[in-house]
């Protein structure tokens, strides 16, 4: 079963080209990447827009946890397992 579901939208060149420049940068290994944070942003900033800013932080940090524990552990990030550390444990809380 697959993980995930491929997307196709145009873009104006501009904007391909200011991802190629973070991908070159490294700060994002693709595209793919920097539209799902970009998605997620967007998606995080209208789901609380109505929330004081406490409180947005608050929601928006328990929205990722399930996101960020599905990416912890999967193949994509695999390369980092080399570099050790801990593994990722959800706030309790």
């Amino acid at each position: 079963m697959a993980t995930t579901v491929k997307v196709s939208a145009r873009i104006p060149p501009a904007l391909a080209k200011e991802m190629e420049k973070l991908i070159e940068a490294g700060i994002y290994s693709n595209k793919s990447e920097i539209i799902k944070d970009a998605l997620r942003e967007f998606l995080l900033k209208k789901k609380y827009l109505q929330a004081d800013e406490r409180e947005y932080i608050r929601n928006m940090l328990k929205a990722m946890e399930p996101i960020l524990a599905e990416d912890w552990e999967s193949e994509a990030d695999a390369q980092w397992d080399e570099y050790g550390g801990i593994d990722y444990e959800p706030d309790k809380a």
